[in-house]
């Protein structure tokens, strides 16, 4: 596939911007990309707050939205959606789809099944439901999801720990390549009003966005989901000094649970709820924050870790294999891991110990500084270019030597 050649390509995706998550920056990161390498790209996806489908264009990408079943906002079905592929995904050369824990991928690899359309997913897989619904709801999925990825010509995995859970899970016959996720790097965003970390080695960790000092800022960032574990940094505050707060920037289903620790715990004024924040927001408080801490269950990709860490912070993450993995991107002892059943006392001892070491100068451009390994969009979009030639390139052997798979192997059984 070259990248003038102005075929289309489309992503097939639950959500996408102005929507806000981890997946729909991915998609947004991934299509922008692919149009600046003058490709034509076109999103499918729903939204779930509508009645009938629309039509805009976002950065030169056209963005196709169906309803959803009832506003379904978890599965997001949508059998609008599900009937325009069916009937357009051949105008296509080639549709990429995402998020697993969704109906959109199998909706996306029927249409290309029967319309004969090479079909690359990435799962952004956690391997289960995040509430004791989801996760009974899982198990009827699993084979549903598992035809899904069977057929797909390539699945793009955003870690290695991803492609192992996915193997686990659905067989080594998954044909799955490792694509990292990008970061943006805190130091290519316009530049904060808090302290700058290229000012000192080690700014002062007293100071934030809010310009209030005394204060020292803990800062955990993402949608806020139980699995997330914010509740358990809330616990640890009460053994740390009453100079620490808690920043929580996301928004999400959990929050109650979250303002309701913090009653319970008398710390209403140590846990402060920022919710959604701008980009110019978020870089400010990576800026400044003393420790960023990440304790997810379940993640295909460490983002927010990466991102904290290039910003300067000391980061806390549970010892998880994707966070693990990413902490193999960044220099030694900029990340450190805690177990995921950690106690109250020990989680605190980590913090502490990470605001001990102190901040370190953000990076600042993209080019590879000492110790760090650093992925980047431009690096995904480029990686995806090319599982995207060697699908097609393995669909053109395919069709003259009809014994052969889509990957060059013996065909597997489609059946899943």
């Amino acid at each position: 596939m070259t990248t003038g050649s102005q075929r289309r390509i489309g992503l097939v995706t639950p959500l996408y911007a102005p929507a806000v998550g981890g997946v729909e920056r991915y998609v947004e990161r991934l299509a922008t990309g692919l149009v600046a390498r003058g490709l034509a790209v076109e999103v499918i996806t729903t939204d779930p707050g509508s009645r009938s489908p629309s039509v805009d264009v976002r950065d030169g990408v056209t963005v196709r939205r169906f309803p959803t079943v009832r506003g379904d906002a978890i599965y997001f079905a949508s059998p609008r959606l599900s009937r325009w592929l069916l009937h357009h995904a051949d105008s296509f050369e080639l549709m990429h789809a995402h998020n697993l824990h969704t109906l959109v991928p199998v909706a996306a690899a029927y249409a290309a099944r029967q319309r004969g359309v090479p079909l690359v997913i990435t799962a952004h897989y956690h391997g289960t439901g995040h509430t004791p619904l989801r996760r009974l709801l899982h198990v009827p999925y699993r084979p549903v999801a598992r035809r899904a990825v069977r057929f797909a010509d390539r699945i793009v995995c955003n870690s290695a720990a991803e492609c192992a859970l996915l193997r686990h899970d659905f067989g080594d016959v998954l044909r799955t390549t490792l694509v990292p996720e990008g970061i943006d790097l805190p130091g290519l965003a316009p530049a904060p009003t808090a302290t700058d970390a290229d000012a000192s080695p080690s700014p002062d960790p007293k100071v934030d966005p809010d310009g209030r000092s005394g204060l020292v800022s803990l800062l955990t960032v993402g949608r806020l989901e139980a699995y997330k574990s914010v509740e358990r940094i809330v616990e640890a505050l009460p053994h740390l000094p009453a100079t620490h707060r808690l920043v929580v920037v996301g928004e999400g289903p959990a929050r109650a649970s979250i303002e309701s620790a913090a009653t319970r715990l008398g710390l209403g004024d140590r846990v402060v709820m920022r919710g959604r924040v701008s980009d110019d927001e978020l870089v400010a408080w990576y800026a400044s924050a003393a420790v960023s801490i990440s304790l997810s269950r379940h993640e295909s990709f460490g983002l927010v870790v990466l991102e904290a860490a290039a910003a300067g912070c000391p980061v806390v993450a549970a010892d998880i294999p994707a966070l693990r993995e990413a902490a193999g991107y960044a220099p030694p002892g900029r990340i450190a891991l805690v177990d995921l059943d950690a106690s109250s006392e020990v989680l605190a001892a980590a913090i502490s110990g990470a605001i001990a070491r102190g901040r370190s100068q953000r990076l600042t451009t993209t080019e590879r500084a000492p110790g760090w390994t650093i992925p980047t969009w431009d690096s995904l979009v480029d990686g995806v270019l090319r599982v995207y030639d060697d699908v097609m390139a393995a669909r053109r052997d395919a069709s003259s030597s009809p014994a052969i798979g889509p990957a060059g192997s013996p065909r597997p059984d489609r059946r899943g």
